[in-house]
């Protein structure tokens, strides 16, 4: 004999299929994830109000991730010094030679400009070898100076210069997918002059990429390093983080866990700039040569380091590279993270297992209880994500929910139809027989007619 299906059971059937059937679209489906994702967003709304920021698509390799923010309401600006304009003739050259540029740097290590970023490529085809030591004797001396360089990409891939080398991570840092950052594998620009023992530098050119309106480069690849942008590479030094602190998440961001900087990156390793006033450099760098005194006090009164920014033609080189550094400066700072990560499949199964009963047992209450029961019900499940910093399958249990609801008054009648048809043994008819036919009444009747005759 086949066991008879208890009433729990068939009614856990419906919820429990229709449940795991939409957790395996989940993890087959990215247009019915969006669901899930949805739900994500809901709940980190309602339990985390205040984390403004998500990220992630919550799946097991991108979970879903909340962050909590501290907006920068203002920033001291870069202080800018112009390398274009020297009308009296104060350096040998326009552009600077090997020996200008040590000169201007020994003026601003002896102003108290300590830290130095050089935007414009310093770049000589053929230079007096001992301009170029004396040169790289300065930027020695500096406790920080980060130089610039134009990149793109060849047919053939060159070795790297140790400045670039000494500012870069390798790729394996990157956390998720680093195919879609730019590649670069060669400079530009021949001649190019980056610092020999202590300086860091980075890109302020891509020629390979096109420009982004509003936004800038922060990071490519060049062979197995990721290197960064000269301007981002100035507020680490103005920040006192080291490349190898930054952890790298194209699509998130580039972030420092120890001072809490955090610069929003897309896929293609480009941060959004912040639009900015235009306005003038602070200093000339010829004016740095016989500063005036409050040409001093200017410099004093910033936070190094000083930006040697190129100017040139109407000036819109000078206001890009400005308005990329003031963006990077106006970066927000992480206060906390919250990430919702995924169980593996088999713990997932048990708990939308757990679930399709939880709603089955629920349904089963009278109509007050019933109601009751599933806010309190639904009230756990959130202090379990709040918690427990997992996610739950929250669709495939909201579904089961319903078709338990569905399905409550349906499936008892036609289980107890079944059970009855099953239980209906009938039996073959009884023919009448004489003795069948004698009852004692109709005995009775012909006793009383015999007594009559």
């Amino acid at each position: 004999m086949h066991a008879r299906p208890t009433p729990f059971l068939s009614r856990l059937l419906p919820a429990l299929s229709a449940g795991v059937a939409l957790w395996a679209l989940l993890l087959s489906v990215p247009m019915v994830m969006q669901w899930e994702h949805g739900m994500q967003r809901i709940a980190g709304k309602v339990l985390y109000p205040s984390y403004k920021r998500s990220s992630g698509a919550g799946t097991h390799a991108e979970p879903y991730v909340m962050m909590r923010l501290f907006e920068v309401a203002s920033v001291e600006e870069p202080f800018v010094v112009a390398m274009g304009e020297d009308p009296e003739k104060i350096f040998d050259s326009n552009p600077l030679s090997p020996s200008d540029c040590a000169v201007l740097l020994d003026a601003l290590k002896k102003s108290g400009a300590g830290k130095v970023m050089i935007a414009a490529p310093l770049a000589w085809q053929s230079a007096d070898p001992f301009a170029l030591e004396a040169l790289e004797q300065v930027m020695a001396g500096l406790p920080g100076c980060v130089t610039s360089a134009a990149v793109g990409r060849g047919a053939q891939e060159e070795t790297m210069p140790p400045a670039l080398q000494r500012a870069s991570v390798p790729v394996a840092r990157v956390v998720g997918n680093s195919a879609t950052l730019p590649v670069v594998n060669r400079l530009t620009i021949d001649g190019s002059f980056l610092g020999r023992e202590t300086t860091w530098a980075g890109f302020s050119d891509m020629e390979s990429e096109a420009k982004a309106p509003g936004k800038s480069y922060l990071i490519a690849r060049w062979g197995d390093r990721v290197i960064f942008s000269s301007s981002l590479l100035a507020v680490l030094l103005r920040e006192d983080v080291h490349p190898e602190e930054l952890v790298i998440e194209p699509g998130q961001a580039i972030h420092s866990p120890r001072t809490g900087h955090w610069w929003e990156i897309d896929v293609y390793g480009l941060g959004k700039e912040i639009p900015s006033m235009d306005a003038p450099a602070h200093l000339q760098a010829a004016q740095l040569i016989r500063p005036e005194p409050e040409d001093f006090a200017k410099l004093q009164a910033h936070r190094p380091p000083a930006h040697l920014l190129t100017q040139a033609g109407d000036g819109s080189l000078l206001q890009r590279q400005r308005q990329e550094l003031y963006s990077l400066y106006m970066s927000p700072r992480l206060l906390d993270r919250i990430s919702w990560r995924r169980l593996p499949m088999t713990g997932e199964l048990v708990i939308v297992a757990l679930m399709a009963c939880q709603a089955v047992l629920v349904v089963g209450f009278a109509r007050r209880g019933r109601y009751w029961a599933t806010l309190l019900l639904f009230c756990l499940w959130l202090l379990a994500l709040r918690g427990g910093a997992t996610w739950i399958p929250l669709a495939p249990g909201l579904l089961a929910f319903v078709v338990a609801y569905a399905t409550r008054r349906k499936i008892p009648v036609t289980v107890a139809a079944k059970e009855a048809v099953i239980s209906f043994d009938p039996a073959p008819p009884v023919k009448e027989t004489a003795v069948a036919k004698n009852t004692p009444r109709k005995q009775a009747k012909k006793a009383a007619r015999k007594k009559k005759k």
